[in-house]
């Protein structure tokens, strides 16, 4: 089975995400917790990472950087879902997001519907 991780500062957003992702036959873990997620990513193994990139402990881009620099998770793939248009984020931010996720974007709100054609379409790659 599937198994996706979320990341997100907001847990009605995560209960969401469990909700949609559930009904669509994955097998969904999260938290709103970065060190939780980094352990999850380090010890587990993990097919698709969702995360937003607003958070007030370590923001997403960031946690990109965290990813980055971990052999392990540097191929990780990644799904952000986030309610801040990508053009309104710092330009540093941007542009990785640009480079590494050009399609693995998804702004709130969303559809269920689209979530997970976004998933499906992730996992494919």
């Amino acid at each position: 089975m599937v198994k996706i991780l979320s990341l997100h500062a907001e847990t009605e957003i995560l209960n969401l995400l469990h909700l949609i992702l559930v009904r669509a036959g994955y097998e969904h873990l999260y938290t709103s917790d970065p060190q939780a997620a980094l352990a999850i990513l380090r010890h587990e193994h993990i097919d698709l990472f969702i995360q937003n990139l607003m958070r007030p402990q370590i923001n997403g881009c960031e946690f990109y950087q965290i990813m980055q620099n971990d052999e392990k998770l540097r191929d990780m793939r990644v799904l952000i879902v986030s309610a801040l248009n990508p053009t309104l984020v710092p330009e540093t931010c941007f542009d990785m997001i640009n480079k590494l996720y050009p399609d693995h974007y998804l702004l709130m709100p969303f559809s269920p519907q689209v979530l997970v054609k976004t998933v499906q379409r992730i996992l494919a790659e």
